[in-house]
């Protein structure tokens, strides 16, 4: 388990507090939309549900799986500080990519193929096929260095959680985009990623893998 820093915590969580105060402010000035800043609008209570509903359902099938396939055992250890910082990346992360990376304004076909390529990155970005830790010998340089440090994992685990991880950010795409949602608030799918991340921390919990305060 990698320990993570507390002030860097407290800081991304103040980031996305913020973050959330604005969006919540535009979203009652502006219920339809159109200000500044992606997705802050309202949300029928029905399509919050069917997107939370959606979400943990395919969380389900990935724990069953993950015990099926004799893998849940390979899970990263996290600490309890994990618990607010899965809680602000549910907003800050739905923003960035449900809001701002996507390709909107020139067709379906478009924003589908945007949808499909920033989902790919999306579960790229998160190190289930990869690790990466910067060596204490920095001696023959930086790149060298990263180059060193990182080292990719092509278990089938790291395939595994990868595939449902790109699952569930189209399954976020759309519960933003369909019909239930009129004004494509990102009302649905922030609740639904902070279903899933906390969730997913206490089905850790229960699991045995949070080990530490810090």
């Amino acid at each position: 388990m990698t320990s993570l820093n507390p002030v860097g915590v407290a800081l991304f969580v103040a980031v996305a507090l913020w973050l959330a105060r604005m969006w919540f402010r535009e979203a009652k000035e502006n219920p339809q939309g159109g200000g500044g800043l992606p997705g802050a609008s309202s949300c029928p209570a029905r399509a919050v549900a069917v997107a939370v509903a959606g979400t943990l359902v395919l969380l389900g099938l990935e724990v069953w799986g993950e015990i099926r396939l004799g893998i849940a055992e390979e899970q990263k250890d996290v600490s309890w500080l994990a618990l607010p910082l899965f809680v602000a990346a549910a907003f800050t992360e739905e923003v960035i990519f449900r809001g701002y990376l996507v390709v909107e304004r020139r067709g379906n076909a478009v924003r589908w193929a945007s949808i499909v390529a920033f989902s790919l990155i999306f579960a790229l970005m998160h190190d289930h096929l990869w690790s990466f830790e910067m060596p204490d010998d920095r001696s023959a340089g930086t790149f060298a260095a990263i180059r060193e440090g990182f080292s990719l994992n092509l278990s089938a685990k790291g395939f595994f959680s990868t595939g449902f991880i790109f699952a569930g950010a189209l399954w976020f795409y759309f519960v933003r985009f369909f019909r239930w949602n009129p004004h494509a608030s990102l009302l649905a799918p922030v609740a639904a990623h902070l279903a899933k991340n906390v969730v997913v921390f206490f089905v850790k919990l229960a699991q045995g893998h949070v080990t530490s305060w810090i």
